[in-house]
């Protein structure tokens, strides 16, 4: 086989010229691929459905993730923004309060000393009872349970009760809490808070 150097020499030489336009072709040729590759991806993802991505979602509650999002009643039910934030500091006093309690079912101690009492008193300062009740039945009746413990919660705080009953209330209050946040929160916004976070 005779390999004719000539030719080479002349590809090669053209190559070199042209290396920065041959450069740039690939560079765009390679940008040109991956953007139709965040298309498609995008596109796929788009047509996931809904209750998919909820029954993927293991922060949601069981019952919640396996029903499939509904319209009508449940976006009349939403609250306002205020009282959903108040629901949320709630729940974020309880997540507090329960990791300052001491991990033996002894009581608190001293009561003027202890994070977990201290806590507990601010969950109760929040005043749930004063605000007025939400619209739509299930929300009415996870509001007056949640109220109902709060009663259960300032009662176990007046006869000294131990860290395992206060812990069992404060799961409860907290439970409680999730649940009326879910019963006032529309499916849609749920379903976004859920991508965002």
């Amino acid at each position: 086989m005779n390999i004719d150097w000539d030719k080479l020499y002349r590809a090669y030489d053209w190559a070199k010229e042209w290396q920065v336009l041959l450069a740039g072709l690939l560079v765009f040729l390679a940008a040109v691929i991956f953007a139709f590759a965040i298309i498609r991806s995008a596109k796929l993802r788009s047509q996931v459905r809904p209750e998919t991505k909820n029954r993927s979602d293991l922060r949601l509650e069981p019952g919640s993730a396996s029903s499939p999002p509904t319209s009508g009643p449940s976006v009349s039910t939403a609250a306002s923004p205020e009282f959903l934030s108040i629901l949320e500091q709630l729940r974020s006093l309880i997540r507090s309060a329960l990791g300052s309690l001491p991990q033996t079912s002894e009581k608190l101690g001293e009561k003027e000393n202890s994070p977990a009492f201290f806590l507990c008193q601010r969950i109760l300062h929040l005043r749930l009872e004063q605000l007025p009740p939400p619209a739509g039945p299930a929300a009415q009746q996870g509001f007056s349970a949640l109220l109902t413990q709060l009663n259960l919660l300032r009662a176990h705080l007046k006869k000294d009760a131990s860290s395992a009953e206060l812990s069992e209330i404060l799961v409860q209050i907290n439970a409680s809490a999730r649940n009326l946040v879910a019963a006032l929160t529309p499916a849609a916004e749920r379903r976004r808070q859920a991508e965002t976070r």
